[in-house]
């Protein structure tokens, strides 16, 4: 079970990802965005093609 999000927070990744599918690279914070309310975002996944 996930813990209820408290913050949101900017994030950047290298899309690269390796031959499991896993990013090669950490994501980066960015900063943090006080001002906005984790109810608020809209939950969004991305599911990248693995390059061949």
């Amino acid at each position: 079970m996930t813990p209820p999000a408290e913050l949101v927070v900017e994030v950047g990744v290298d899309v690269a990802r390796d031959t499991s599918g896993r990013w090669r690279r950490p994501a980066r914070r960015h900063r943090a965005h006080p001002d906005l309310s984790p109810t608020g975002i809209p939950h969004r996944r991305s599911y990248l093609p693995l390059a061949h």
